[in-house]
């Protein structure tokens, strides 16, 4: 019977899902946080070259569109890096996310134009050095005159 629970337990692979490994790591642990937004960039690209080259008329535009949609449509979870791992370390429902997708690619199809995933933009404006260094210039010479 030892026998037995021995050879058992030698059975047991070492495999963990993502959501397994990062549930044993504190939050706000600064290297899983990195890990997290280089997998939230990918999934975020991922979504945005399906939607931005849906409707692409040239060889390349199609194909960028057909990478991201076969990474997308892929239920492999070999690797850190797969659609499945990324949404399930990031707790995203990856199915949802597929669902909705294939939602908007069919409103999309049918003549509808449904908003794609835009990028956030920063509402200040940019400041360049050559403003700043004016801006210092005339501050200077405003207290030397006295104005």
């Amino acid at each position: 019977m030892m026998e037995e629970s021995a050879h058992t337990q030698t059975m047991i692979p070492d495999i963990l899902m993502p959501v397994q490994y990062y549930h044993g790591i504190r939050r706000d642990n600064h290297e899983t946080q990195a890990i997290k937004r280089l997998m939230f960039a990918v999934l975020a690209d991922a979504v945005r070259c399906f939607q931005i080259y849906a409707d692409a008329q040239s060889h390349a535009g199609r194909r960028i569109f057909g990478v991201a949609e076969r990474w997308i449509l892929d239920r492999n979870n070999d690797g850190p890096f797969t659609f499945q791992a990324i949404c399930e370390t990031l707790g995203i429902e990856p199915d949802r996310l597929r669902d909705g997708l294939r939602r908007w690619r069919v409103e999309q199809l049918n003549g509808m134009n449904p908003r794609r995933l835009a990028r956030r933009v920063s509402s200040a404006r940019p400041v360049t050095l050559a403003s700043r260094v004016r801006r210092v210039r005339r501050c200077m010479y405003e207290r030397s005159c006295g104005a």
